[in-house]
């Protein structure tokens, strides 16, 4: 983007330039950073009648950024509460929050935010280290209690698992990825294949593993927490980890695996 583009400056700009009638109906299709943008682009040509370009080259940048800052939830609100859109809009629009609503409170296993910006910063301005897999077993750690018991994550494990995955989607290493903000350094999320919320299952084994974190893109951890077609995606990776897990005495099969999502 030009120094004299000013679309990015506000989520309500962004979504103005990108359209609010057309971010919800197109909402997972934006959303699906497997879809690329040629082939968007072909489909909200053919299905939005007011499109004026067939490139979509404006419109779709700006959709995408408001998912890559994570800003989703707070555009269905502000679509929401617009008086310019219509009805069957709105409607549409809070169908959509409420299903994200409800996904992320279902998945408390999902890094938060201040995890996920915490680590960024970690990966950004931390000089690199190298990485080699310690497979000596480690007793799990103690549970912290607020409303919820929350296993404790250390970023520095995260870290050393994005890094050693070479800050690449392990479904595919072709996914399209962005750079980090002030960095040369893709962004991915860190997944727990074995998820934090299985530690009861688990109760002599430290679940916050190298061997157990994930490199995803944006899309493949969102399908994974969120998608009804998760399990193809899971499958792969859990063929990628099984000698990995069993290495720090996480012997699980397939099917016990998919239970816990």
């Amino acid at each position: 983007m030009g120094s004299n583009d000013t679309k990015y400056l506000s989520l309500e700009e962004t979504l103005k330039a990108a359209g609010k009638t057309v971010f919800v109906k197109f909402y997972y299709c934006f959303k699906d950073m497997r879809i690329s943008q040629d082939q968007l682009a072909k489909k909200l040509y053919a299905e939005n009648p007011k499109s004026k370009s067939e490139r979509q080259g404006f419109r779709i940048p700006r959709a995408r950024h408001i998912f890559e800052t994570r800003q989703e939830i707070d555009a269905l609100k502000l679509i929401i509460d617009s008086p310019k859109i219509d009805e069957a809009t709105k409607r549409q629009a809070e169908k959509i929050l409420q299903a994200e609503l409800k996904s992320k409170s279902v998945h408390t296993d999902v890094e938060d935010e201040n995890f996920l910006n915490e680590l960024n910063n970690d990966i950004v301005y931390l000089e690199q280290e190298n990485f080699e897999y310690n497979n000596f077993p480690k007793p799990p750690r103690e549970m912290t209690t607020s409303i919820s018991e929350k296993y404790p994550r250390n970023r520095a494990v995260s870290r050393r698992a994005l890094f050693k995955a070479n800050y690449l989607c392990e479904c595919d290493n072709n996914h399209f990825v962005f750079k980090r903000r002030n960095s040369t350094i893709n962004y991915t999320e860190p997944h727990h294949l074995v998820p934090l919320s299985a530690a009861k299952d688990f109760p002599e084994i430290d679940l916050d593993r190298e061997q157990n974190v994930v490199s995803l893109c944006s899309s493949c951890h969102n399908l994974l927490h969120y998608g009804a077609d998760f399990e193809g995606v899971l499958k792969l990776l859990y063929k990628k980890r099984k000698q990995l897990l069993k290495d720090i005495g996480v012997d699980i099969e397939f099917d016990e695996l998919k239970k816990y999502y």
